[in-house]
């Protein structure tokens, strides 16, 4: 990869998730992975320092996936950041809903390694070409 480790923030309010996930990715040769256990800290952390792609999960205690992402796009510094939906929910109504509040794509847990490699991958690739263009 040219340029900058990509900076990716995995949100999940279960900390076997959140480490399994990390794990997965670092292996996957992401090194620049920042966490957050709900959805406040994954905003306060969004608000310092910039992403080039969360992982969110979709049921969290006090404020949920469905919130964060709204919450996300309809913030002028956080609208351009692709989600990828976590759940354990495998409904169509979620996945819908997410899709419609801006998610890039949607995941169910236990999610597959090579799903999520391809998966983060393809949201990486597609967020890159505007990054240089803002500046």
């Amino acid at each position: 990869m040219s340029g900058r480790d990509p900076a990716l923030l995995v949100v999940d309010d279960n900390e076997d998730n959140l480490y399994t996930l990390t794990r997965r990715l670092k292996r996957q040769g992401y090194d620049n992975v920042a966490t957050a256990e709900g959805g406040r800290q994954a905003l306060e952390l969004m608000a310092a320092r910039p992403f080039d792609l969360v992982l969110l999960d979709v049921m969290m205690p006090e404020m949920d996936g469905y919130q964060v992402l709204e919450t996300m796009k309809a913030d002028s510094a956080l609208c351009r950041i692709p989600v990828v939906m976590i759940s354990a929910l495998d409904e169509l109504d979620s996945v819908v809903r997410c899709v419609e509040l801006g998610a890039e794509d949607y995941l169910t847990k236990p999610f597959n390694p090579t799903h999520l490699r391809d998966r983060v991958r393809a949201c990486l690739e597609k967020k890159r070409p505007g990054d240089g263009e803002s500046g």
